[in-house]
């Protein structure tokens, strides 16, 4: 099957353009990297979900019934850990996790995009489509999502019910179709990357297999994949493009403030500021919010932009919202 024109760009700058309000300097000192900073995040993550696997175990040996509480503490805990991890593979998709882009795509897939199964360049290869005609025939997570389950207007009952078999993994054929398109890029030429994705994988079977960690790896990785990342993946994929106008480049997606809660455990590293991200992608996640700021200056964007408070408040859109259009042209 011929590449959609989009599908086949190697840029993420988008096909509708709008005159930019942010002065051309302003952006590229926002779009300056900071390496310290995108690895510390890096650190911290995986530190989060070590310190989460061991309180859930050490409370599992002082206490089983206090242990089973811990544990589905646990496992949404970590499963939002390793959205945030995959947030800031979707940093290194756009080259925004470090400068050099050999040592961006090594880490991007040796600390992020493995580790959650999937290969970070796979996912560039179809997001950077996504970027440049979203919500159009020519976006393929548009298209992907062509059924009930991501049509709106739905009442709060309907939508909490999806959510709920999304914990429950009762939704995991949707998560393994959505996966499986990042396992490797296709129509493309092997790299060392590719081989050295062998070796990881390899040493990962060989390292739990030689040690039994099978059930230590279900209970503390695959099941926070299965259910609270899927709980996450699409409360935010909601807030970014459903419910909205799509009548206007900044009506295309909407940028939704998150309250601690769930900046903790839905919306981490600025992710939230979603429209400003597509307006600039080349401004990193931490300077976002600085981004944000300068977008506000401008009458339009104040004007037309659309802004929502909280992700609960996203919900309440998507109950009242005009019908999402089954495509795009």
């Amino acid at each position: 099957m011929p590449l959609q024109p989009a599908l086949a760009a190697e840029t993420d700058e988008p096909v509708d353009r709008w005159q930019s309000p942010v002065p051309a300097p302003v952006i590229r000192d926002l779009s300056e990297l900071r390496s310290w900073r995108s690895l510390a995040h890096v650190a911290l993550e995986w530190l989060l979900i070590a310190a989460a696997i061991s309180a859930a175990i050490a409370v599992w040996r002082w206490n089983p019934v206090a242990g089973a509480v811990t544990y589905v503490a646990a496992v949404i805990w970590i499963g939002a850990r390793q959205h945030a991890l995959a947030i800031l593979m979707h940093e290194a998709a756009h080259y925004r996790l470090l400068p050099n882009r050999t040592l961006n795509d090594f880490f991007g897939e040796l600390l992020l995009g493995w580790p959650l199964l999937i290969s970070m360049r796979a996912y560039r290869w179809l997001h950077f489509a996504h970027h440049r005609a979203p919500n159009t025939n020519e976006d393929p997570d548009w298209m992907l999502r062509l059924n009930t389950d991501w049509t709106f207007p739905k009442t709060r009952a309907e939508l909490l019910r999806i959510l709920l078999r999304d914990f429950l993994a009762l939704n995991l054929r949707d998560q393994l179709e959505y996966f499986g398109r990042y396992v490797y890029a296709r129509g493309r030429s092997k790299t060392w990357l590719d081989y050295t994705a062998a070796l990881f994988f390899g040493g990962l079977v060989f390292v739990i297999a030689r040690y039994s960690l099978w059930l230590p790896f279900l209970l503390f990785w695959v099941v926070p994949m299965m259910t609270w990342l899927k709980v996450a993946l699409r409360l935010r994929t909601i807030a970014e493009h459903y419910g909205i106008e799509y009548d206007h480049t900044l009506r295309q997606t909407r940028t939704t403030y998150p309250n601690l809660i769930e900046r903790l455990l839905i919306a981490p590293k600025n992710i939230g500021y979603h429209l400003d991200h597509h307006l600039y992608p080349s401004v990193p996640f931490y300077n976002l919010p600085a981004l944000h700021r300068e977008l506000q200056q401008c009458e339009e964007f104040r004007k037309q932009a659309h802004l929502t408070s909280t992700y609960r408040a996203v919900i309440d859109e998507c109950s009242h919202c005009v019908p999402t259009p089954l495509a795009s042209p």
